[in-house]
């Protein structure tokens, strides 16, 4: 179960900053373009990161294993949007606006929607947790924040 956890933790940090960095651009030229592709794009990010803690929760209770997602996601999400708002780019009051609260509304309910809609394909498609699997997830998490937080620090722009 520690080992679920930690990877869980390590999906989520890697989501959360593949997010960001795809959104990084699009939100700069236009917060319009930035709010739509966030409530298109990143659900179907977090939605994967989800089936994959999902298929590797090694017991049988889905819908336990789906809250702990949903609170480990919401609990990393909260972080990290301090770090990255409040120390990386330095502006705070950007992060608390209605789309941050619906945004963890929706990693609170995503993970128990998922499970009920997929419940038997996920049963089906049950595997154990790799160290391959922990170290790929850690590696495109690295990857995502070193090139989003070089991006802002550098101010690298379009």
């Amino acid at each position: 179960m520690k080992k679920w956890i930690l990877y869980i933790i390590i999906l989520g940090f890697s989501t959360y900053w593949a997010s960001n960095l795809l959104l990084w651009f699009p939100w700069s030229y236009s917060t319009t373009l930035g709010i739509t592709l966030m409530l298109t794009v990143a659900p179907l990010l977090w939605a994967y990161a989800t089936f994959l803690a999902l298929k590797t929760y090694p017991k049988e209770e889905l819908l336990k294993g789906s809250l702990i997602i949903a609170l480990v996601f919401l609990l990393l999400a909260v972080i990290m949007d301090y770090i990255f708002f409040g120390h990386i780019r330095n502006a705070m009051e950007e992060l608390y606006h209605p789309t941050t609260f619906y945004g963890y509304g929706f990693l609170l309910f995503w993970p128990l929607i998922l499970a009920l809609i997929f419940k038997k394909k996920i049963s089906k498609w049950k595997k154990n947790i790799t160290n391959a699997n922990l170290i790929k997830a850690g590696i495109s998490g690295m990857i995502c924040f070193g090139a989003l937080t070089l991006i802002i620090i550098l101010g690298i722009e379009i």
